[in-house]
């Protein structure tokens, strides 16, 4: 089977004063006839749920960082590296690489 899992939808309420945007996260498990074999009907396909979730600024993750002893090394703008952050194509996320300080 395959698992899909979506992460935010077009009509995610975003709130700017507590910086939380209430995100869809949705799972869905597509099987094909094989695997439903044996299975119950009643057996769940499909989750769908509201999480919230704060977001940061930059600002923010660089004074908590100093606070807790750390220093921010880089930022990237996914989980890859090769991601500049400031990339409006590319970058969709904050990627915060922090140093303990010594």
């Amino acid at each position: 089977g395959e698992l899909k899992i979506i992460w935010g939808d077009d009509d995610d309420v975003f709130d700017p004063i507590r910086q939380v945007r209430d995100f869809t996260v949705a799972m869905e498990l597509y099987m094909d006839d094989a695997e439903k074999e044996g299975m119950d009907e009643a057996d769940l396909q499909s989750v769908r749920e509201i999480v919230p979730m704060r977001l940061f600024t930059y600002q923010e993750i660089d004074s908590m960082s100093r606070i807790a002893g750390f220093e921010v090394v880089n930022l990237y703008g996914a989980l890859s590296d090769e991601v500049d952050v400031n990339s409006q194509d590319e970058a969709f996320r904050l990627v915060t690489v922090l140093r303990k300080v010594r």
